[in-house]
């Protein structure tokens, strides 16, 4: 009985690929070769993605954003980190 179901499983997925049809690739921007009629539903949805955008007269991306960060503070636990040594530059010379 366990060897039936297991080939009744097997042989069910391998069915499941002989229904199985091509896959084609159709655009659906008028630009890239779609449907000329699909240009006012995409541009009426690009729209309504958009309005959270200000109205502007004229073109430009509005402006250089302004942006605040908080100051950095870190904090280590009361460990004093020692003084930087500057390490001396190996002497280089000149043929």
């Amino acid at each position: 009985m366990l060897r039936l179901t297991q080939i009744v499983l097997i042989s069910s997925l391998f069915a499941g690929s002989a229904f199985a049809g091509d896959l084609i690739y159709r655009p659906i921007n008028p630009a890239f070769g779609g449907n000329p009629n699909n240009f006012d539903y995409l541009i009426g949805t690009a729209q309504i993605q958009n309005q959270h955008l200000p109205e502007q007269s004229s073109g430009g991306g509005g402006g250089v954003p302004n942006i605040e960060f908080p100051d950095i503070s870190i904090d280590l636990g009361g460990a004093v980190q020692p003084p930087a040594t500057p390490t001396p530059l190996a002497a280089t010379t000149n043929p």
